[in-house]
């Protein structure tokens, strides 16, 4: 396979994949974690935000909601 990329790689690809998983994982803190970094690498900022709140709210580890909400509080 040749370099720069193709149309089985990226964001747009994994977000789809993932989507693809809600029903199993969407209680889950960990699948709207990588929604939100997916949807911050595809310049969704609100969706990503969204995704951010989702996963921030249930986890219970200081450590893991500071990063999470650092990251949140860094869109634009």
């Amino acid at each position: 396979m040749s370099g720069g990329g193709s149309s089985l790689d990226g964001p747009e690809v994994a977000l789809a994949a993932v989507g693809r998983l809600e029903d199993e994982l969407a209680e889950y803190h960990a699948y709207h974690a990588t929604r939100a970094d997916l949807l911050r690498r595809l310049c969704r900022g609100q969706q990503s935000r969204a995704a951010y709140d989702k996963t921030i709210e249930p986890t219970s580890n200081t450590a893991e909601t500071a990063y999470l909400t650092r990251r949140r509080d860094q869109l634009r």
